[in-house]
């Protein structure tokens, strides 16, 4: 017990020291956490396990990360991107996924694990993209607007491809012939009847709840039930064979339309961000086996670097000048959409886990999340600038 509560201690202190550093250098907190729990595994220090009680804590702060991704989610404006997001968010994944998928067959034989590559370079973070058109006063514009709203979009046909994805994976590994036909149309009738019922409860639950929303006080007792109600709703996803990341967002979209949901997402957000979140990032980087490095692995990573690229500029690009947008725009909107983060890591940990993919995939996603979180804001910076603009 000591050891375990010096390495959440540990894990604390070095994830907010990287994520103070990371904020000075105008780069995303995750990746001072995920350096933190790389220093603190095996590779340089081995002063933390990933160990079952880490792993607990980790499994709950994604489940956390998730519900608060929801409750931030804007409903009304998500119904409001319109069809150009839809078209967008389809184009950028897409070609990433098909790419991807391709791609993956020059290294490894197994069609689960490259489709879950595939489905892995679909992921996309505007966290720093936001900060970055913020900084610019372009988030308001038309192509700042779409890149907001594709990627709300993106986000959810990421998690539902995902959870399709493992679904289908696990049923076909342990079924053959007849039997296993059987149970992929089992695993499909279960992910449709969960997206029909999300579908019911994000439009239509927080209209009924609304009727007897002077019944609710914001406090201790409605935070807890919440709290519990997201967990339920990811066991349940989990249940039927879908992530549980999927439910917990589901649930955070529900609450998002809830009276109180600034007490609920203030709170949600210190007990995620300021502790179980933390331990999450910090036990991928503890999990990352730099010794695996190898030419295989470097050329692994450039490849899904290459394609972590032009998949999201072509794929949202073209699908951008599809709806008669400018070039600049449709620039614009791809480099946008660059950036991987939270959801590429998430969904690499899981495939991990559950032994769809090997660790010879996991460290190249990381290493893949780190360089497009860095060079986006550049290159958007370049996609905005007069000179381009002139040019285009």
């Amino acid at each position: 017990m000591e050891k375990v509560l010096l390495s959440i201690v540990l894990i604390l202190i070095f994830t907010k020291i990287g994520g103070i550093i990371s904020r000075k250098l105008k780069m995303p907190e995750v990746l001072g956490a995920l350096i933190a729990g790389v220093i603190l595994g095996p590779i340089v220090l081995n002063v933390v396990q990933y160990d079952d009680n880490i792993k607990l804590l980790a499994n709950i702060g994604v489940i956390m990360l998730m519900f608060l991704a929801g409750l931030e989610t804007n409903v009304e404006e998500f119904k409001k991107a319109g069809l150009s997001s839809l078209v967008i968010a389809v184009g950028g994944i897409i070609l990433p996924l098909i790419l991807g998928t391709l791609s993956a067959y020059l290294f490894f034989d197994n069609f689960w694990e490259n489709i879950f590559i595939g489905v892995i370079l679909t992921a996309t973070s505007v966290s720093i993209t936001v900060e970055t058109l913020k900084e610019l006063g372009k988030l308001n514009t038309r192509s700042g607007i779409n890149i907001l709203g594709a990627a709300v979009i993106d986000d959810i046909l990421g998690l539902i491809l995902i959870s399709v994805v493992l679904a289908v994976a696990q049923t076909s590994g342990s079924s053959a012939g007849t039997s296993g036909t059987l149970s992929i149309i089992h695993v499909f009738i279960k992910i449709v009847l969960f997206c029909l019922f999300a579908i019911i409860g994000v439009l239509y639950l927080p209209k009924f709840i609304n009727k007897f929303k002077n019944h609710i006080k914001p406090g201790g007792e409605f935070f807890t039930i919440s709290l519990a109600f997201a967990i339920l709703i990811a066991y349940i996803a989990e249940s039927l064979g879908i992530a549980a990341i999927t439910g917990a967002y589901i649930c955070g979209l529900i609450f998002s339309s809830f009276p109180h949901k600034e007490y609920l997402e203030r709170n949600v957000k210190a007990i995620s961000s300021g502790f179980l979140s933390l331990i999450f990032f910090a036990s991928v980087g503890i999990q990352a086996n730099l010794k695996g490095i190898d030419l295989n692995v470097i050329l692994i990573t450039l490849i899904m670097f290459i394609i972590a690229v032009v998949g999201k500029l072509i794929g949202c690009g073209c699908a951008a000048r599809f709806l008669k947008m400018s070039r600049r725009e449709s620039l614009q909107i791809g480099t946008g959409m660059i950036s991987r983060g939270e959801v590429a890591i998430i969904t690499a940990n899981i495939g991990l886990q559950k032994g769809i993919i090997s660790e010879e995939i996991f460290l190249p996603t990381l290493i893949v999340v780190i360089l497009t979180t860095i060079i986006t804001p550049v290159l958007l910076k370049l996609a905005y600038s007069h000179k381009i603009e002139m040019n285009m």
